[in-house]
C-alpha cells in the first residue's frame, strides 16, 4: 500500500480540505455487495470517534489559528487540559475559569435531527468555521491549533518560520504527531499539501524544510493558495500588498525547490476573468469561503482522484514526473469545468474551461508541456466534445493523458450554488497542466520584487518581514531563473531586464 499523508495549513486550505474529506466520506459503502471506487486505506487510518468508538480518520495534520477550529478546538484540547486541584504541591485556592462552549453548528444540528439526507438539501446553513460542515471524525493528533495572538503572521515570512520552530519544539510535532502518522503507514509515499501563503507561507516553508531533512526521497504534491494582491497592479507604496506579494514570491521560490510539483491557485478576489464561465453553471458568492472553497475542492479532488482509485497504480511521483518531464517545470496549473452544462450545445470545452492558476483564457492556448485530465460522469456526447477539445492541442499520449471516472458526488454539506436544483452528483472535468504560460504570472512577481529591491522606501516592508535588500535581490534573480525554465519564446520581453 502507498499511503498519503495530507497537510492543511490556513483557513482557506481547511475550508477546501473540509469539502475534500466530505467527498471522501461520500465514497464509503455500507453494503457488502457495494464496491467503493477508491482505496480508503491510502487516505484513512483507524482512529477513535469522540465517543471513543473505532472509526476511520484522515491521515491528516490540519493547522490553523485556534479560534478558527470552532467546535473542534475543545476536542483537540481534551488531552492537554490539566486540573490544578490535582497538583499536591499547590496548597492555595484554585479558581477555574472556563470559556463558554461554541454551540453546535446549524448543519450538524440538521444532520442529527433529520433522518432523511434529502431533507438537508435546503438553503445553505450558517457557516461560522470550516469545522461547521465537516462529516468526518479527526484523530486528536490531526488537530494542530496554533496560538491566536499572531496579528503579525500575515505575510510575515520570518515570523511564520519562527512560529514553526517554536511550535515544533513545544509540541514535538515532527517527532510526535507527524512521526506517528508515518509509522502508521505500511509504505508511505509522500505528502499532498494545501496551504494559504499569506498566513502560513513561512510556516509551510519551515515544515517542508524539516520534512525534507529526513524524507528526502518522499514525494510532495502541493496546492498553494495565493494572496489577493496582484503584482501587476499593486503599488510599492501599498505596505500590506507589497508584503503579500513578496511573501507569495518567496513561497513560490520555496515550493519550486522543496516540492515535486506545485499548483498555485489564484485568490477568489482575482477570479474576475473566470466569472463569465463559472456563472454558466454556478451562482456562487465570491466573498464566501464556503462557496469558493467548494469550487476549488471539486477540482483538486477530481484531479487527484487517480491517486486513490481502486486498481490504479499511479502515485504522486508518477504525476510529478509526467508533468515535470522537462525537469524545470515544477510549477503547474489547475483548471477545469465545474459543472459541465446540461447540454453540450451550451459551449465547447475550450469556451468553458477555467484556469485557476493564471486566470487566463485557455481558449486559444496551444502550447502545453504535459496535461493530465480527469473527467467525471461524462456521457457519449460529452466525450465527443472532450476529444475535440483535446485535438486543439498537438500534444499526444503519453504527455496528454485522460481518465474517465464516475460523476462527482455532491454531499449535503456542499454549497447550494448550482443554477439548477441541487444535484446529488455532477459532471465535470479537471486538469493538471504544465505549460509555457506559467511564466506569465511568474514574470509579474519577478518584476515587482526587482522593483522593490531598487526602492529605498521599501526598507520598512522588508524589515517587517525579517528580510534584507540582498535577500530580495536574490529572490528576484531566482524568480527570473524559474521563468527562463519555461522557455516561452512569446515572452522575450521578460528577458529585457
Amino acid at each position: 500500500m502507498r499511503e498519503i499523508i495530507y497537510i492543511q495549513a490556513g483557513s482557506f486550505a481547511n475550508y477546501v480540505g473540509t469539502h475534500f474529506w466530505n467527498t471522501q466520506e461520500s465514497y464509503f459503502t455500507y453494503e457488502d455487495d457495494d464496491e467503493p471506487i477508491v482505496n480508503h486505506d491510502l487516505s484513512f487510518e483507524e482512529g477513535r470517534s469522540p465517543q471513543n468508538q473505532p472509526t476511520l480518520c484522515p491521515r491528516l495534520l490540519t493547522f490553523d489559528q485556534k479560534s478558527n477550529f470552532g467546535t473542534l478546538a475543545k476536542t483537540s484540547q481534551a488531552d492537554t487540559v490539566t486540573d490544578a486541584s490535582l497538583d499536591t504541591t499547590w496548597q492555595g485556592r484554585v479558581v477555574c475559569e472556563t470559556q463558554d462552549p461554541i454551540p453546535q453548528s446549524e448543519y450538524h444540528a440538521r444532520l442529527e435531527g433529520e433522518p432523511e439526507e434529502g431533507d438537508l438539501e435546503r438553503t445553505d446553513p450558517n457557516i461560522r468555521y470550516w469545522s461547521d460542515y465537516s462529516r468526518v471524525f479527526f484523530d486528536r493528533k490531526s488537530i494542530q491549533a496554533i496560538p491566536d495572538a499572531l496579528e503579525s503572521i500575515e505575510a510575515g515570512w520570518s515570523v511564520g518560520q519562527d512560529l514553526f520552530q517554536r511550535y515544533n519544539e513545544d509540541t514535538e510535532l515532527m517527532e510526535g504527531a507527524f512521526r506517528l502518522l508515518v509509522e502508521n503507514c505500511d509504505n508511505f509515499q509522500g505528502l499532498q499539501m494545501m496551504h494559504d501563503t499569506p498566513s502560513f507561507g513561512g510556516f509551510s516553508h519551515a515544515f517542508l524544510t524539516s520534512f525534507r531533512d529526513e524524507f528526502l526521497k518522499a514525494s510532495t504534491l502541493n496546492f498553494s493558495f495565493l494572496s489577493g494582491a496582484d503584482p501587476n497592479h499593486a503599488g510599492i507604496d501599498n505596505f500590506l500588498d507589497t508584503k503579500r506579494i513578496i511573501n507569495d514570491a518567496l513561497c513560490l521560490q520555496s515550493l519550486h525547490q522543496l516540492s515535486d510539483i506545485t499548483f498555485p491557485i489564484l485568490n477568489p478576489s482575482r477570479w474576475s476573468a473566470l466569472e463569465s464561465n463559472l456563472s454558466r453553471g454556478l451562482s456562487y458568492n465570491k466573498n464566501s469561503l464556503y462557496h469558493t472553497s467548494g469550487v476549488i475542492s471539486s477540482l483538486v479532488e477530481t484531479a487527484t482522484l487517480p491517486l486513490r482509485l481502486k486498481g490504479s497504480r499511479e502515485d504522486i511521483a508518477m504525476i510529478a514526473d509526467h508533468l515535470n518531464w522537462r525537469k524545470c517545470s515544477r510549477l503547474g496549473q489547475l483548471g477545469g469545468i465545474v459543472p459541465l452544462p446540461f447540454s453540450a450545445t451550451e459551449g465547447t470545452f475550450a469556451d468553458l474551461y477555467c484556469n485557476f492558476s493564471t486566470g487566463l483564457s485557455n481558449k486559444d492556448e496551444r502550447a502545453v508541456f504535459a496535461r493530465r485530465n480527469v473527467t467525471r460522469g461524462l456521457q457519449d456526447q460529452d466525450l465527443a466534445a472532450f476529444d475535440a477539445w483535446r485535438d486543439l492541442s498537438s500534444l499526444q499520449e503519453p504527455l496528454d493523458s485522460s481518465i474517465h471516472a464516475p460523476a462527482y458526488p455532491v454531499p449535503t454539506s456542499f454549497p447550494s450554488m448550482f443554477r439548477h436544483t441541487k444535484p446529488t452528483s455532477i459532471r465535470m472535468a479537471s486538469s493538471l497542466v504544465t505549460a509555457p504560460s506559467t511564466s506569465i504570472p511568474l514574470m509579474g512577481y519577478a518584476r515587482f520584487v526587482e522593483q522593490t529591491a531598487r526602492m529605498r522606501r521599501s526598507d520598512g516592508v522588508l524589515m517587517s518581514m525579517g528580510l534584507e535588500n540582498d535577500d530580495v535581490k536574490e529572490l528576484a534573480s531566482a524568480l527570473w531563473e524559474i521563468v527562463d525554465g519555461y522557455g516561452n519564446d512569446r515572452m522575450d520581453e521578460g528577458n529585457d531586464r
